[in-house]
């Protein structure tokens, strides 16, 4: 690894019960690819001390130099810009990104923002949109002004080693005749609840299946009660903040999971999914990725449907299309540009 003396990025990232945690998540994938690329990284989180101090744990046992401090609203994060002065921001933020980059340009420091559809002044310099299109891109416009890097699609997924690792070691399988293990997997929160409704899908199926539910940092849900709702001839093991979540993507037969950072790591493993979306733009997202067969929409998938290897065989040939797992490389690609 090579230094690169005096540039320096900070991460600006959400993390809440309500937001979730993929924001903070996305951005250590980030950190260690720039700090191997021998860039000294650093990072904010707006919200919950409980979800840093899980990805400050993370960056520990990855060896990578990445310090989180914890911000309790977007203002107090503005604050520490103007004394902190990065060479670049990375913001990426459900609900405060307008916020930060207005400071970065008053302060006269370049930004790049990850999944960013405001159109107001002023702009980022850069941005990559990996989850939805900008409503700009639906309406056949450019989506921001001239001269600014914009990328967007699938191939900028953010996906953690893991999940590439669990890909290749997936590849020399085939599907197996017939379901048998359900992996239930809404990231770090659930904050919709919606790890009861796929469980009150999967009592409606036929047959028994073996179900793993993933339990995250932030979840409110009593993990415990929710696996009384499926009928007993299925085992249900609950996994709580799991080290090794790739091992449970890589043998399961089937996925549930929202339409954000889970279900591109679904599709990069190559693992049948049913998407049940935590809000609007989720679904818009999973919608674009259900039409190219990449994964199904819970309110349009059946069990005849899902219990046949061929379809799900089919539907995990799109997916990993879809998904190369490249991503992270793509955008710190980007970043080095900015700091060109």
């Amino acid at each position: 690894m090579h230094e690169k003396p005096g540039k320096r990025l900070l991460f600006v990232n959400e993390a809440s019960a309500s937001i979730g945690m993929g924001h903070i998540l996305r951005s250590l994938t980030l950190a260690r690819v720039m700090f191997s690329r021998g860039y000294s990284v650093s990072g904010i989180a707006i919200g919950d001390g409980k979800a840093v101090s899980y990805a400050t744990e993370r960056a520990r046992r990855e060896q990578i130099d990445y310090p989180i401090l914890t911000m309790n609203d977007p203002e107090t994060a503005v604050a520490y810009l103007s004394t902190d002065q990065p060479s670049l921001v990375v913001v990426d933020c459900a609900k405060a990104a307008y916020e930060i980059v207005r400071a970065c340009a008053r302060l006269g420091i370049p930004v790049l923002a990850l999944d960013y559809f405001v159109s107001n002044l002023p702009l980022p310099d850069a941005v990559v949109n990996l989850i939805d299109h900008s409503p700009a891109t639906l309406l056949g416009q450019q989506p921001f002004r001239e001269g600014m890097i914009y990328r967007e699609g699938p191939q900028y997924a953010i996906i953690r080693d893991e999940f590439l690792e669990a890909r290749n070691r997936r590849a020399s399988r085939t599907e197996r005749t017939s379901v048998e293990k359900i992996l239930i997997a809404f990231g770090g929160a659930d904050p919709s609840g919606n790890t009861r409704r796929a469980l009150e899908m999967i009592a409606e199926w036929p047959g028994a299946f073996m179900v793993d539910v993933i339990i995250g940092p932030l979840f409110k849900l009593d993990a415990a009660s929710e696996g009384e709702t499926l009928p007993g001839k299925c085992l249900v093991r609950m996994h709580v903040s799991p080290r090794h979540i790739g091992q449970l993507f890589e043998d399961t037969d089937l996925v549930f999971c929202g339409g954000g950072g889970t279900l591109l790591e679904a599709l990069c493993v190559g693992i049948p999914s049913i998407v049940i979306a935590q809000n609007p733009e989720e679904l818009r997202h999973a919608a674009s990725l259900a039409e190219q067969g990449a994964c199904w929409l819970s309110n349009e998938v059946r069990w005849e449907l899902v219990s046949h290897a061929k379809n799900r065989q089919a539907c995990a040939i799109s997916a990993k299309a879809c998904v190369d797992g490249q991503g992270a490389a793509r955008i710190c690609d980007v970043i080095e540009q900015q700091l060109q």
